[in-house]
């Protein structure tokens, strides 16, 4: 993003976004096929492709799933290393503590979360936390100014 500059940078986004939504809407039109509701890519894949595709669709997401989450446990381990050499001065703890923590943490949610619906107490949590991270942001950019 950094070569094409903030007009051409935020026009490709948008471009990206747009494209992005129309194959969504695209495949959500698919979704209701054959007098059958689709609720998930594979069996879509299997109604289309047969058992074979719904196999290897559903290997495929888990694996991506997988890699993603992966990544984001990498990300925020990362993260809160950075928060520790901040406040810390004796930095004894490595990178693959801070990453151990974080996916312990993110078990523990995953143990508690048996399904979607149980989501809504955390969603709340999470907006409320949002909104105050929002503010404190807000408060200090305004001081420091």
């Amino acid at each position: 993003m950094v070569p094409l500059g903030w007009a051409p940078g935020v026009m490709g986004l948008i471009l990206a976004a747009a494209i992005s939504l129309y194959a969504n809407v695209l495949i959500a039109k698919l979704h209701v096929l054959g007098g059958k509701r689709h609720i998930r890519y594979r069996d879509l894949a299997g109604h289309i492709y047969g058992r074979k595709a719904y196999s290897l669709t559903w290997g495929l997401q888990y694996v991506n799933l997988f890699m993603i989450n992966t990544g984001f446990i990498i990300l925020a381990g990362s993260s809160l290393k950075t928060i520790y050499v901040l406040f810390r001065d004796d930095h004894t703890m490595k990178l693959p503590y801070f990453i151990a923590i974080v996916g312990f943490v993110c078990a523990m949610f995953a143990i508690e979360i048996p399904h979607l619906s149980a989501l809504r107490i955390w969603l709340g949590f999470s907006t409320f936390f949002s909104l105050v991270y929002y503010y404190s942001i807000c408060t200090g950019l305004k001081r420091w100014d």
